[in-house]
């Protein structure tokens, strides 16, 4: 279900950076990451039963230095944690702030037991 892609997707990112959040981080780090769930979608429906839901989230990096190195570590984890379709979107600089923003897409695919 549901909470076990977001706990694998949680999981996967904090081995990656000290500071992770749903949405919105309420920390004072110089790097940081948030995701949330943008969608689902029932999926290989056949006898109008569903065999399984693709979820896609929005991974975001922001980070105060360069984050080149921290980007190429997420999408290979990601990968690794059976993500896909990951989609990097044009990064951002983010003067009121200070930050660089980076948005990633990524989609899951969950089958459903039978």
């Amino acid at each position: 279900m549901i909470d076990t892609v977001d706990r694998l997707l949680k999981s996967t990112l904090d081995a990656l950076c000290p500071n992770v959040a749903r949405l919105f981080f309420r920390g004072k780090a110089g790097t940081y990451i948030t995701y949330q769930l943008v969608s689902s979608e029932d999926m290989a429906a056949a006898d109008d039963e569903t065999h399984g839901t693709e979820y896609t989230y929005r991974v975001d990096i922001y980070s105060k230095r360069d984050y080149i190195a921290l980007l190429r570590r997420v999408k290979q984890a990601l990968k690794a944690a059976g993500f896909y379709g990951l989609v990097i979107d044009p990064e951002v600089y983010e003067r009121d702030t200070g930050f660089y923003h980076v948005p990633i897409e990524a989609k899951y695919y969950e089958q459903t037991e039978v």
